[in-house]
């Protein structure tokens, strides 16, 4: 046989091997990549291209292994030998090789496999979706870079040593005072946690409560059942007062609508209820999480992957209506929403500003953080809060402070964990600015704490914002205002006479914190009140509007105590003669009586007298004094 016909049969032979060899890397590989098994997927691929440089598929699946493990310098090369090979492959790995390529900045390379995409893709009414997808795409290589560009917004944030671990710790949610966090975990010591080295790391998710005093955040504590379960408990969302909660809990039990749903609970003294699914009306059949709820508890605005999205998850909110029942929920619209992801909202305590993380809007890679306002009815554009706070990992599940403390979770850490992190805003990036009025109710006689009603209400229009609770253990209470409205803040309990007071809070003012402890009054002879929320025009008898809503409510108390009767005592301050004002209180106490008979109550159940300026409770030296001198007085005189 000559030399030439060996040397063939030779190469013949190596071919046929390396084929052989080559095939069974690529089955291997497709078998753990069918498993999900992607370190031996990538190895057995690799093989098989070192056998079949030309091995198309092996190259295809190699690019998608890679992709789905995030090593994304691995997955373009893979598909940029693809395209070598053969572009018109399968045009779908285009769109592939466009995610690898913008992991790794490499922005033109990203844009031209996005247009080479569009330009293979079938056009026909199902293939809609998928060009608003690759339209987001190409905004997103386009305008990346410059956002990339910009200067820093922030100091570098900070992990919160205190309550971070070695596992994933993430979805923070900070209290208006900045005094608690909230935040889900998958430590060990859970209550899923099985002590058994076969398991696997991730010990289930359940939630922790750290404490901020002395300057620092404290040791996180697990929260008891039946918050936490054997099941995943996470993302805890809450009114402003902390006293009604709404979480996510997955698991699929008997209650469940999908495979994770929302729950509510509610603080009853020093006890949480029993969680109750939210039901068919906010939950799917599909994903729910990650809720955030206002200040207020009038909305709740969560993620969800039900169809009917712009794609990925979506943002949607849901409002109570005037039965108490939560609403339908609506999708936030594509201002907000993209053909991507969109998650983890929080509702600041303004009620108007919104912050969430999204894949879809152009960002520092990964999931970056944005916030929108709601004016005039609608979302506003997003805007990227910036690095570092946004990086090259995963930034999400924003929350602030009332101070302007922000709490982010993020993936930028070496062990590609979640942490969570902590920076102070600035101005520009914060929240419309609140109050937070807090206190202690309690019985004016004993001292003993009391549940009572706290209703907030717009003192101008006597719309109703919000009803609270105070708590019937500690008969403390919570409220967040926002700044541009004036309020009219009133706690009543069966038995006792309401309290109101006032605040004036103009667009431009600064975070605040009042502290206003309310003894109210048992309702028995004898007992006397003044009522703050009543206002006459200067020097004159004639109420002005804004009193309505507070001789509205004792209206109310009239009517629900048939046997009650009533002075009405007028005071004034000391300017002036004393004539003069004891005829002015005498008017006023007399323009009171008028407007609540007017009202439908019965005459004899009331009277009125002027006390002019004989009968002071503060110093007439302040101006001050003098405010809280001009005042109304209802005394019960028969019950």
């Amino acid at each position: 046989m000559t030399r030439p016909i060996i040397l063939l049969l030779l190469s013949l032979l190596f071919f046929s091997q390396a084929g052989a060899q080559s095939a069974d890397s690529f089955n291997k590989g497709m078998e753990a990549y069918n498993k999900h098994d992607l370190p031996n997927a990538i190895r057995h691929f690799q093989e098989a291209t070192r056998y079949n440089d030309r091995d198309q598929r092996a190259w295809y699946y190699l690019g998608m292994s890679c992709n789905y493990s995030q090593k994304w310098e691995d997955a373009a090369l893979a598909f940029q030998r693809l395209s070598s090979l053969n572009p018109n492959y399968d045009y779908r790995f285009y769109y592939e090789a466009s995610k690898a390529l913008i992991a790794i900045n490499k922005f033109p390379e990203a844009q031209w496999c996005l247009n080479s995409f569009m330009n293979r893709m079938p056009k026909n009414a199902r293939s809609t979706m998928t060009e608003h997808l690759i339209k987001n795409r190409l905004e997103y290589v386009s305008k990346s870079p410059e956002i990339r560009n910009q200067e820093p917004t922030t100091s570098l944030p900070d992990p919160v040593d205190a309550v971070n671990s070695e596992y994933g710790d993430y979805t923070p949610q900070v209290n208006p005072t900045g005094t608690k966090l909230y935040f889900t975990s998958v430590r060990p010591g859970g209550f899923d946690y099985v002590e058994d080295s076969s398991q696997m790391v991730d010990f289930g998710e359940d939630i922790y409560i750290s404490t901020f005093y002395g300057g620092q955040w404290y040791a996180p504590e697990l929260l008891p059942q039946p918050i936490n379960s054997q099941g995943d408990d996470f993302g805890s969302a809450f009114t402003g007062d902390e006293q009604t909660m709404v979480y996510v809990r997955c698991g699929g039990d008997k209650e469940s609508v999908g495979n994770c749903d929302l729950y509510i609970t509610h603080l009853s003294g020093t006890e949480w209820t029993e969680p109750v699914n939210m039901g068919n009306v906010i939950n799917s059949s599909d994903w729910d999480s990650q809720p955030t709820m206002s200040a207020d508890g009038t909305r709740i605005i969560f993620t969800s992957a039900r169809a009917g999205g712009y794609g990925g998850s979506d943002l949607y909110m849901s409002e109570k209506n005037h039965l108490g029942d939560w609403g339908i929920p609506q999708n936030l619209g594509s201002t907000i929403n993209t053909p991507l992801n969109d998650n983890s909202p929080y509702l600041a305590p303004d009620g108007k500003t919104l912050y969430y993380a999204t894949e879809g809007h152009p960002g520092y890679g990964g999931t970056d953080i944005f916030y929108s306002l709601f004016e005039n009815g609608k979302w506003s554009k997003p805007i990227n809060l910036g690095a570092p706070i946004n990086s090259s990992g995963d930034d999400t599940n924003f929350s602030i402070s009332g101070q302007g403390i922000a709490y982010f979770a993020s993936s930028k850490g070496m062990d590609g964990n979640y942490d969570i992190y902590q920076v102070e805003l600035p101005d520009h990036l914060k929240p419309k600015p609140t109050v937070v009025v807090q206190g202690l109710v309690t019985n004016s006689e004993t001292t003993d704490p009391l549940a009572a009603l706290v209703l907030i209400e717009d003192i101008n229009t006597g719309e109703l914002i919000a009803i609270n609770k105070s708590n019937s253990a500690s008969g403390e209470y919570l409220i967040v205002l926002p700044a541009g409205r004036d309020y009219s803040v009133s706690a009543s309990s069966k038995g006792f006479f309401f309290y109101s007071q006032s605040f004036e809070i103009p667009k431009d003012t600064s975070y605040q914190e009042i502290q206003l402890d309310i003894a109210l009054e048992p309702i028995k002879k004898g007992t006397k009140v003044v009522l703050n929320n009543i206002f006459f025009e200067s020097g004159r008898a004639e109420l002005k509007p804004i009193s309505y809503v507070e001789l509205n409510k004792a209206i109310d108390l009239l009517e629900d105590n048939k046997t009650m009767v009533i002075e009405i005592g007028g005071h004034t301050d000391n300017v002036g003669s004393a004539d003069l004002n004891m005829k002015l209180s005498e008017q006023r106490a007399k323009a009171v009586m008028d407007y609540m008979i007017l009202a439908g109550i019965a005459p004899e159940r009331l009277r009125s007298k002027g006390y002019g300026e004989t009968t002071p409770i503060a110093t007439n030296d302040t101006k001050e004094g003098k405010a809280k001198n001009r005042r109304t007085e209802f005394e019960i005189v028969e019950f």
